[in-house]
C-alpha cells in the first residue's frame, strides 16, 4: 500500500465529513426557526439534502476510524508509515489517534445502527441516547479529526489540504437559504 495514496484518502473523508455535518447541521438546526418557512417552501429539496448530508458525514467520519487493513483509513495510513517514521513520533501520533478513536467509537456505533444498518427495533433517538453522544461530541470528533488528518499531511492549516475552516459551510448554507427566500422562488 502506498502512504500517499491512503493520505490522499483520508483527506478527502475528512473533508466529507467536516462538510457534509456542517451543511447537516445549518439546514437540521442553525436554520431553525427563521428559515424554516423558505425551508418549507421547498420542503422535498431541504429533506432531501439533509438526509444526504446527515447519510454522508457519518459514513465519511467511519472511514476514517474503520479498522480494515485494506481500507484507506488512519489505522492504515499509520501501519503504512511505521517503518519509514521515527518510534517517538510513531508512538505520539498512535497515541493522539487512540484518544481520538475512543472518542469517535460511540459515534461509530450510532452510525452502524442509524445509518449503514438501520436497526429493526430502535428509533434513531433510541440508537443515541444509551451511548451518551451529543450533537457537541460528534462536531467535536469531526472537527478533530480534521486537525489530525491535517497534521498526519504535516500541515496546521486545514484550507491548504482542501479542510473548510470551522463554520465556513454552515455559514454558506445559511446564505443560501437566505437567498432562495429574497429570490421570491
Amino acid at each position: 500500500m502506498r502512504p500517499s495514496k491512503i493520505l490522499a484518502d483520508i483527506i478527502d473523508s475528512a473533508i466529507g465529513a467536516k462538510a457534509h455535518y456542517e451543511i447537516w447541521w445549518a439546514q437540521a438546526n442553525e436554520a431553525k426557526p427563521s428559515l424554516v418557512p423558505i425551508m418549507n417552501r421547498h420542503s422535498d429539496f431541504f429533506i432531501a439534502s439533509a438526509d444526504a448530508h446527515y447519510t454522508a458525514f457519518f459514513v465519511y467520519l467511519a472511514h476514517l476510524f474503520d479498522k480494515r487493513a485494506d481500507s484507506s483509513s488512519i489505522p492504515t495510513y499509520l501501519r503504512s508509515i511505521a517503518e519509514n517514521t521515527e518510534a517517538e513520533k510513531l508512538a505520539s501520533l498512535q497515541s493522539e489517534y487512540d484518544l481520538l478513536a475512543a472518542r469517535a467509537a460511540p459515534i461509530i456505533t450510532a452510525r452502524h445502527k442509524s445509518v449503514a444498518h438501520i436497526d429493526a427495533k430502535l428509533t434513531e433517538k433510541e440508537v443515541f441516547a444509551p451511548l451518551e453522544v451529543t450533537w457537541n461530541q460528534v462536531r467535536g470528533v469531526i472537527y478533530d479529526s480534521a486537525v489530525f488528518v491535517a497534521k498526519l499531511a504535516g500541515t496546521n492549516d486545514l484550507g491548504s489540504i482542501g479542510i473548510a475552516r470551522d463554520r465556513r459551510l454552515i455559514e454558506a448554507t445559511l446564505k443560501l437559504i437566505r437567498a432562495v427566500g429574497a429570490s421570491g422562488a
